[in-house]
């Protein structure tokens, strides 16, 4: 008799549980009706320098996101990926060209290191939960910009 009472006391204390759980308000993301707003405007990306003139240039600077001849991130160039790959998800049905730089002068090749570099970042936003499939990717040898992302107003 015992046993009945502990296990009609465990199956009420679940169920108020369970609906209490659920009967907060409902959240702007859950509201249908409101579109849930972006995180940040695209001039909040931190180490970034963005030209908007024709369509969103999102570019990098020398040693902003990698020491010099290193493929990977420096510890705060990691973090405005982070930030970069959020603001990405908010504009998810955008296109991109990206460009990833190599610097020459350091011991390695600079395409080989370029390409390093985006094979890391490709991987860096699939596990983030980005669309890469519509990207154009590119790997380029020289001083400048480390990664550049160009959107692309044309059709795929």
């Amino acid at each position: 008799m015992n046993r009945w009472r502990l296990l009609f006391a465990g199956i009420t204390l679940s169920t108020l549980c369970a609906c209490a759980a659920q009967t907060g308000a409902p959240t702007p993301a859950t509201t249908p009706g409101i579109a849930k707003a972006p995180a940040m405007q695209v001039a909040d990306l931190p180490c970034a320098e963005i030209d908007s003139t024709d369509s969103v240039t999102i570019g990098y600077p020398a040693e902003s996101l990698y020491r010099n001849g290193a493929a990977l991130p420096k510890e705060e160039g990691l973090a405005c990926l982070e930030v970069l790959s959020d603001w990405l998800k908010s504009v998810a049905q955008s296109r991109w060209q990206v460009t990833v730089n190599g610097e020459a002068g350091h011991g390695f090749d600079p395409l080989a290191l370029a390409t390093k570099r985006q094979e890391l970042l490709q991987r860096f936003f699939a596990r983030k939960g980005l669309e890469l499939k519509n990207w154009r990717w590119q790997t380029v040898a020289g001083q400048g910009e480390q990664l550049q992302l160009r959107e692309l107003k044309d059709s795929p």
